[in-house]
């Protein structure tokens, strides 16, 4: 992330998504407890919040922040509170499609999916939220409620099975901002349906499938119309840039083309969801250069992408949400030359006593805007990993679509 990239601030994020292997059972279900959920979870909140304390511990500034897990539902807002008080989640992360709702009515009843605007089990959750508005001193972007859309992975968007708000569709999502207009909603995937590739969106496209003038491209133009007025809703492209770029660029045309007319270039942010795809570069390098065909501008009314609304989608917006001052100027990384023999010589006594194994090693402060006055460790040992003959690649890593015989 760090060295192989030009990324010099991230967000580590989690997913409740995992199924619950009962002892005994020989098939996976639904979790039906907190417990259950964390479990079989890939990453906790706990874990990630440790994760971002140890990589700030080694840089010594602000590098790395961390989502808190989002488990809606009156009888669910003790997990919420402990959460706030022992991990103070930068920002909060929730999955509509996973089953991480509690009923409020029977709390013997399994959890189950949710909508944004269900006002006796997502609202609950918001006030709580609120009512620790405290945590903003140390993390301005506690406010901030980021929400999984689209990436359903299964299911055609058009199908009325399919499209639901608990299964990612963004009809929830206007009540829910006008209601509780304190709150960012950012929007992860910028609610781009199915799944993680454009087949979908190049059908639509293929078939003239039009809304409101401009290609539908689900569930994305539909959220970008819904919500051009709300100030408060935001759109990532993790995974949706990186899938479609690299599969249909003109849906991805589209795609950028709709939310810029609709939105402007204030109200998105850039999210590469690595590690899955490996170092984010290939997909920052691609951003910098992808450009709206003219034609293409011309006829829907899309705006170009310039460099200032590069800087702006690429980082300086997810800055100003998080509150972080503008990037402070770091030492050159200095020639590529071959890895010097005794290298292990070289490397700063100090940079080792940082390391998370060291004798001695401890958790210092975390808190505060990344604002060094001077390079931090991580910028450091970037230079050394450039001067050492490290070489960043800027190839696709992940999933790649096959097509069958």
């Amino acid at each position: 992330m760090y060295l192989d990239s030009v990324v010099t601030v991230a967000i580590l994020s989690n997913a409740p998504l995992a199924l619950f292997l009962p002892p005994g059972a020989a098939r996976p279900i639904p979790p039906r407890t907190i417990a259950e959920s964390l479990s079989a979870e890939i990453l906790t909140g706990y874990q990630t919040a440790a994760v971002r304390d140890f990589v700030n511990r080694i840089a010594g500034s602000t590098r790395m922040l961390a989502h808190g897990q989002l488990y809606p539902g009156r009888n669910n807002l003790e997990f919420m509170q402990r959460q706030i008080d022992e991990f103070h989640p930068d920002s909060w992360k929730g999955y509509t499609i996973a089953h991480s709702a509690k009923s409020n009515a029977d709390p013997a009843q399994g959890m189950r999916r949710w909508s944004l605007d269900e006002e006796d089990v997502a609202y609950p959750t918001y006030d709580l939220i609120r009512k620790n508005r405290a945590q903003l001193a140390q993390h301005p972007g506690f406010f901030n409620i980021c929400i999984h859309k689209g990436l359903t992975t299964s299911g055609d968007p058009r199908d009325p099975a399919s499209d639901q708000a608990p299964l990612g569709n963004p009809d929830d999502i206007p009540k829910a901002a006008k209601d509780w207009p304190e709150f960012n909603f950012i929007i992860y995937h910028s609610a781009w349906a199915p799944a993680f590739y454009g087949y979908y969106s190049w059908k639509a496209i293929r078939d003239g499938l039009m809304r409101e003038g401009v290609p539908e491209i689900h569930w994305t133009t539909r959220m970008a119309q819904q919500c051009a007025h709300l100030k408060n809703v935001y759109a990532e492209l993790g995974t949706t840039f990186a899938g479609m770029v690299t599969t249909f660029p003109t849906a991805c045309a589209h795609m950028l083309g709709q939310l810029l007319k609709y939105w402007g270039p204030d109200r998105i942010v850039f999210g590469s969801d690595s590690l899955w795809y490996g170092a984010p570069q290939w997909q920052v390098e691609a951003f910098w250069r992808f450009q709206i065909p003219e034609e293409m501008s011309r006829k829907y009314g899309y705006p170009q992408l310039t460099g200032e609304m590069r800087r702006k989608i690429l980082g300086l917006n997810s800055a100003h949400l998080y509150k972080l001052e503008p990037k402070a100027p770091v030492a050159a990384a200095g020639p590529y030359k071959p890895v010097p023999t005794d290298f292990a010589s070289h490397v700063p006594q100090e940079l080792r006593d940082t390391l998370a194994d060291a004798p001695g090693a401890h958790q210092g402060p975390t808190q505060g805007l990344w604002v060094p006055a001077r390079p931090d460790k991580l910028a450091l040992l970037r230079n050394d990993y450039h001067a050492a003959g490290g070489l960043r690649d800027n190839r696709r890593y992940g999933w790649i679509a096959r097509g069958t015989a």
